[in-house]
């Protein structure tokens, strides 16, 4: 696939959406919109109550193409997040932030509002975001501001004095309480229009640090999406910008409008060019085909106009593309394969185009780290888009580069392709310092994120190499008394056939404690599944009584023996009191039992410290074991001795192990055969 066919394939498949769109006529959907009344010129209440500005304008060229009726409500911003967020509206506009996102969903951003600078008469403007740097800055307590100020603005010392509005902000710096204020002109510029603060005057300094975008209730993702292609819609043909020029005169993209409208000149002036040559070549080609009839003429006259149209849109796209200054790549989604990079892609990276068109992004690694790429693609698949995320290329020549990316999916031909643009702003945070610091706080937080995710990742693997193991080991040894009962049930019939009751009575026993036996290890299994489920009650815990209660509940089952049992002082632990006493419960079950045959038995319980904290521990004088199975312990019915001598579910070390490592801690063993056994465990975490 070459490079005019992936383009144009990918404009013809939008085409192809607008008019599938158009082909059917469906009843309108109703929309309920609340807006703020009082935030010109993005939206506000004219003199006779009716609603105005640009999102007004917006939603009535937006309601067609997305096949929908806004019914629109303006009130106090307080009033109208009220009726959002108990479903009272189902559409606002407002500035997106990572709050506002645990409780609406959003579309992309289509404006910006701007944010001012407002000085006293006679102070000088602060040039750029440095010239705020250790002055006293009245801000209002608000989330759309306080999200700027933890994002944006978070390396700027301030010191940043929350008011409860503009006006207040205002009053601030009226005031000498402080030096400046960072207000939105929509709010501020109507309180200096109405004589408000007469000695207070906005700067030249405008920073758009703010993305408007329209939201709807989470679970409303067909509602996005719905609102979101009107949206691509009026920004592809043009009507988005003209709204945005119309009403928001302090909008930053004045030179890409200029740019576009000498483009869009050049563009008309070329097509105006190819009607004409068109025209004369028609004319022509009639006159001499005259005699075969005007039908034959008028069709062949139009097909070749459309080829020509194709043609110069085919050469209008492909050098948009490839002269564009911004850094573009489309890749193909599934196989991870660059498609094709324009110019200021090969200059950025330093590379030629045969070192990079037609490989894999995987070829990438030494331009930018591999990990930092798949955390991208993990973001790009979750949330369907990437938008000015930060990252950190490195040149061909080995020098570094900043840039934000953004990327979408789009189709072209029959597969998905991600269409991906870079900018780079290097030099622009070499010269801003705050900006900088601002940089580097977004791309160590997406570091820190993609750690998180790689500890998560192992975490899962490990999690299921063990149920693997898990599950290998439950498989045999609950098929041993399953393949008992199956071997009895043919004997008991044999007998009864032959008519020795008595045998058959014999075999029908064992039948019994076989499935005994079954419904003791489910059981095991099921309190072992418990643990991770049940939540820590921790508590301070008396080890020493536990250890006592616990010997004294196994005295029945020992009052045929010799046993000699001693406890020293043990120091207290912060624990779960009912999860710590099945562990020593099931420590001291074992040494009583391993310890049978011994005259006296002996089992001590006693404590000891080290770096990691304290450890609790109980020997024996038992038949014990070789250290080099000791690891098969801590599976579920795996057992070092004979069933037949020492009875036994065989998941109590598992489930010892299960809770102590619940509570963050571990456990250990030591032994050596007809020694004895030593066990082991805390409740302390690790060290970090």
């Amino acid at each position: 696939m070459n490079k005019r066919s992936l383009l144009v394939g990918a404009a013809l498949a939008g085409a192809g959406w607008c008019l599938g769109a158009g082909g059917v006529a469906a009843q309108p959907l109703r929309l309920r919109y609340g807006g703020d009344a009082a935030f010109a010129p993005f939206e506000s209440l004219d003199a006779d109550g009716q609603p105005q500005g640009f999102q007004t304008a917006l939603l009535a060229a937006l309601g067609p193409l997305a096949g929908v009726e806004f019914d629109i409500r303006l009130a106090p911003w307080a009033q109208t997040e009220r009726a959002f967020r108990t479903g009272q509206v189902d559409v606002v506009g407002m500035v997106d932030t990572s709050e506002r996102r645990a409780w609406a969903l959003f579309t992309r951003g289509h404006a910006t509002p701007a944010l001012a600078v407002y000085r006293r008469s006679g102070q000088p403007d602060p040039q750029g975001l440095t010239g705020l740097a250790n002055l006293r800055v009245a801000v209002p307590d608000s989330e759309p501001m306080r999200h700027t100020l933890r994002t944006w603005l978070a390396g700027l010392p301030g010191p940043f004095l929350l008011q409860a509005d503009a006006a207040a902000a205002l009053a601030a710096l009226q005031q000498g309480m402080a030096d400046v204020a960072l207000l939105p002109r929509a709010y501020a510029d109507p309180l200096l229009a109405a004589g408000a603060a007469p000695d207070v005057v906005a700067s030249a300094l405008n920073l758009p640090l703010q993305t408007y975008a329209l939201a709807v209730a989470p679970g409303r993702a067909d509602l996005q999406a719905r609102l979101q292609q009107g949206l691509d819609a009026l920004e592809a043909d043009g009507r988005l910008e003209a709204l945005r020029t119309r009403w928001l005169s302090s909008h930053q993209a004045l030179a890409e409008r200029q740019l576009l409208s000498r483009g869009l000149a050049t563009q008309r002036s070329r097509t105006w060019q190819v009607a004409a040559a068109g025209a004369g070549a028609a004319l022509v080609l009639g006159a001499g085909l005259w005699w075969r009839g005007r039908r034959v003429a008028t069709e062949r006259q139009g097909r070749q106009a459309a080829e020509a149209a194709l043609q110069q849109a085919e050469r209008l796209l492909l050098h948009s593309f490839a002269q564009h200054p911004d850094a573009m790549l489309l890749v193909e989604r599934d196989s991870g394969v660059v498609r094709d990079a324009n110019a200021a892609l090969l200059d950025l990276l330093g590379l030629p185009a045969d070192t990079l068109i037609g490989r894999p992004l995987d070829a990438l690694d030494g331009v930018v780290d591999a990990a930092a790429l798949r955390q991208l693609v993990q973001r790009l698949t979750d949330d369907g888009r990437l938008d000015a995320a930060p990252l950190r290329l490195r040149r061909a020549d080995g020098s570094p580069r900043d840039a934000l990316v953004s990327a979408d999916v789009l189709p072209v031909g029959d597969r998905p392709h991600v269409f991906c643009l870079l900018r780079d702003i290097t030099e622009q945070l070499a010269r801003d310092a705050l900006l900088r610091q601002g940089y580097d706080s977004l791309a160590g937080q997406l570091n820190l994120a993609r750690h998180e995710l790689q500890a998560a990742q192992v975490r899962q693997t490990e999690a299921e190499d063990r149920l693997q193991t898990f599950t290998r080991a439950v498989s045999h040894d609950l098929k041993t008394p399953l393949n008992a009962v199956q071997g009895y049930l043919g004997l008991l019939q044999q007998r009864l056939r032959a008519g020795h009751v008595q045998e058959a009575m014999v075999h029908a026993q064992r039948m019994a404690a076989a499935a005994r036996r079954m419904t003791a290890m489910i059981d095991a299994l099921g309190r072992l599944a418990r643990v991770d489920q049940q939540p820590l009650q921790r508590q301070p815990l008396d080890m020493v009584r536990l250890a006592e209660d616990t010997w004294a509940l196994l005295q029945p089952q020992l009052a045929d023996r010799r046993m000699e049992f001693r406890v020293d002082v043990l120091p207290p632990a912060q624990g779960d009191p009912d999860l710590v006493a099945q562990v020593w419960q099931n420590l001291l079950g074992n040494a009583a039992k391993y310890s049978d045959g011994r005259d006296p038995a002996k089992v001590a319980v006693s404590s000891h410290q080290d770096d990691r904290g304290t450890w609790y521990r109980v020997a024996d004088n038992g038949v014990g074991f070789d250290m080099a199975a000791a690891g098969r312990l801590f599976t579920p019915f795996q057992r070092l001795h004979e069933g037949s001598r020492f009875e036994g579910s065989g998941v109590g070390l598992s489930l010892v192990r299960r809770i102590v490592e619940h509570h963050g801690g571990a456990v250990r063993l030591r032994s050596a055969p007809g020694v004895g056994t030593v066990a082991e465990f805390t409740l302390d975490p690790a060290p970090a």
